[in-house]
């Protein structure tokens, strides 16, 4: 089998051995796609470490050995793994959820970080609210979007990619502005941050109205994860401020195999967002050079797991 493994700052390389002896209770999954996490080229980028490392964690593939009862060989299934850029992973039977029938591979790789999603918008109390405003209309912003337009909800998408904002109106969102165009008067009750970035949390924050929530679905990494924030008027305006991240594997599992089935019922298809696929041999050089950002989705493609 063959894997990507970091060695060292902007150093990776596809490594081969053999496969290993299958455990009990386990499944042997051939990797047919992995999304391509903005967490990992950003951890690229950094260059900090630890190494060696493995990466891949949006994975879908085919069971083609199985010591678990209730998975056979054969199977489609997504898996919740941390090593997932490889042609095959060794899963536990807990971490995988086999497919809808109708639910695409691709789409069963984007599982994971769909059930991010759901896990944190089903954090914010928006039984009274008539408008939910998004900053940041990337990947997880963009089915974030999604997810509240099927529930009926208003969303208002702040945005500065044209791209970005266009796929926000074409899912369903009432507006979508670029920052500029944002006005001290439209602050909501209720914004989520969806930027990973320090100009988008500022933003985010500066939008949200006496006695609101801040909602923080965005991962943020660069400068090691430092956020400078106006506490004066964050505590002034006495903002809910929460962190829409989730690390109970158990919870991850229910919400991965309701977005396998909200993409099998083609309600939320995060596929569409993928612009493009990537061979394993280019992996390397794609996380190093990190993702154009007008493409809001790139996903590994496995030849052999499909």
């Amino acid at each position: 089998m063959k894997y990507l493994l970091e060695t060292g700052p902007q150093t990776l390389s596809i490594e081969e051995q053999a496969s290993q002896p299958l455990p009990e209770g386990h499944v042997r999954v051939n990797v047919a796609y992995v999304g391509i996490c903005h967490s990992d080229t950003a951890r690229v980028a950094e260059g900090a470490g630890p190494f060696p490392f493995r990466m891949g964690h949006e994975v879908s593939g085919i069971v083609t050995e199985s010591k678990a009862d209730a998975i056979g060989q054969g199977d489609r299934v997504a898996a919740y793994v941390a090593d997932g850029y490889a042609t095959e992973v060794i899963v536990p039977a807990d971490k995988i959820v086999p497919l809808h029938d109708d639910c695409t591979l691709l789409d069963g790789a984007l599982a994971e970080p769909l059930a991010c999603v759901i896990g944190g918008i089903e954090m914010l109390e928006l039984t009274h609210e008539s408008e939910v405003v998004m900053v940041g209309a990337g990947f997880m912003g963009l089915m974030a979007v999604r997810f509240l337009v099927a529930a009926g909800h208003r969303v208002t998408v702040i945005e500065p990619r044209e791209l970005a904002r266009d796929l926000a109106l074409g899912w369903g969102a009432d507006r979508a502005l670029h920052p500029d165009e944002v006005e001290p008067a439209q602050q909501a009750s209720v914004v989520v941050e969806a930027t990973g970035g320090p100009a988008g949390l500022q933003l985010a924050s500066d939008l949200v109205r006496i006695e609101g929530t801040l909602g923080i679905l965005g991962y943020h990494q660069s400068r090691g994860g430092k956020r400078i924030v106006d506490m004066e008027s964050w505590n002034y305006r006495a903002l809910r401020v929460l962190s829409l991240h989730h690390r109970n594997s158990d919870n991850v599992m229910r919400w991965m195999d309701r977005a396998q089935r909200l993409a099998g019922q083609k309600i939320l298809v995060p596929a569409e967002l993928v612009g493009g696929l990537v061979p394993l041999d280019d992996l390397p050089r794609v996380l190093v050079e990190h993702p154009d950002p007008s493409t809001i989705k790139l996903a590994l493609e496995v030849a052999d797991g499909v």
